[in-house]
């Protein structure tokens, strides 16, 4: 969060601090077991942030299958796919965790229910952002959206209305997020289209006829008008962020659009940015970056990458820090890149690889870092 959007002080932190136990979700728990499908994981599911919670026979917690991480971060399943290839590892919320730390493991691990654990380690429940958003309203009366706002460096990301579901998947996948925008031939605002809400169709693809019209075609070649939703939340920036919770809890919907006096769209407040209220400076965690020789053109990527090393190492407690180090020989045609991450105790984990093909390095470096548990 940008440093002139202050998060909420003590006094406001002890008023909604609470135990856990009293926010603690135990019954009608979407469960699901290793092999069971994808299709049938997801279909239980309401949203990208999501997630089902994975048990073997004996009820014993194996992961989470979320949307998010199943279908928007990665190609490789379908619906036929067992739960036990897709499952994503979240962070571990304990009962005695404070509501910043369960907020920054929310907004870190971008899942919206989080499993919740004894101090024997046994699994006991889960925990919800809807739940933290219940808790923190009253105290956020003060603050209008528009301070949410002046952290958010990204611009919206719209999609027109006459645009394919092919263009909205490119969309989705490129930009890694969850819904778009949807504009008309003005650029004014007339819907939104969630991935979640496509799931169906991408777990089980099959031909549609698009309304109004007779022919039979593929689905991604049919528009997004047919599969968007006009039923939205929308704020000025000038009302307080206990209206957007209200609001979000009300209609069900996870974010609010904010937009001008001529419903052009100008941003969205997302629960992740109402979340990010209940953090603390304490919960930053540094990592270092030391580059020699690198290009600037491939700064874009690079941050990228440092963002997927943060996030590895908020979600993962036992980790203090961690240092990146990247080296470009001969103007791109080599390239060498350590990740070194640093324990509170214990000798430092080191991954590291050399290749001449930059992204295959990351995603390589990436798929190193998921392995580490």
């Amino acid at each position: 969060m940008d440093p002139s959007v202050s998060p909420l002080d003590d006094n406001e932190l002890y008023i909604i601090m609470k135990n856990i136990g009293d926010f603690l979700k135990k019954n009608n728990i979407i469960r699901v077991l290793p092999d069971d499908s994808l299709s049938e994981a997801l279909g239980q599911l309401s949203s990208s942030h999501d997630a089902a919670f994975i048990v073997d026979e004996n009820d014993v917690f194996q992961g989470v299958i979320n949307p998010y991480y199943a279908l928007i971060q990665s190609t490789s399943y379908d619906g036929n796919t067992k739960v036990s290839r897709a499952v994503y590892h979240p962070p571990k919320i304990h009962a005695s965790d404070t509501l910043s730390r369960i907020s920054e493991m929310m907004v870190t691990s971008k899942i919206h229910y989080l499993p919740v654990f004894a101090e024997d380690e046994s699994f006991v429940g889960i925990t919800s952002a809807r739940r933290l958003l219940s808790l923190m309203k009253k105290s956020v009366e003060h603050i209008p959206l528009s301070k949410l706002l002046v952290g958010k460096t990204r611009d919206i990301i719209a999609v027109k209305e006459t645009a394919t579901i092919s263009d909205a998947l490119h969309t989705f996948q490129n930009e890694k997020i969850s819904k778009l925008i949807v504009v008309d031939s003005h650029e004014k605002l007339i819907g939104i289209l969630s991935y979640y809400d496509l799931i169906p169709y991408l777990i089980a693809p099959s031909e549609r006829v698009e309304k109004g019209n007779d022919k039979v075609k593929p689905f991604e070649k049919l528009l997004v008008k047919n599969y968007m939703k006009r039923t939205l939340a929308i704020l000025d920036s000038t009302a307080p962020v206990s209206e957007a919770i209200e609001t979000i809890l009300e209609k069900k919907m996870g974010s609010i659009i904010i937009t001008d006096t001529e419903n052009h769209p100008v941003n969205i407040i997302t629960t992740r940015d109402i979340l990010g209220l209940l953090k603390t400076d304490s919960d930053k965690k540094e990592v270092k970056v030391t580059i020699k020789n690198f290009n600037p053109a491939h700064k874009i990527i690079l941050d990228e990458f440092t963002e997927h090393v943060t996030q590895h190492i908020m979600l993962n407690e036992w980790y203090e820090r961690a240092e990146i180090i990247v080296n470009e020989e001969r103007e791109g045609v080599l390239f060498h890149i350590a990740v070194h991450l640093i324990p509170h105790k214990g000798k430092m984990i080191i991954f590291e690889r050399e290749t001449k093909d930059l992204p295959e390095l990351l995603k390589n470096l990436k798929e190193m870092l998921r392995r580490d548990k």
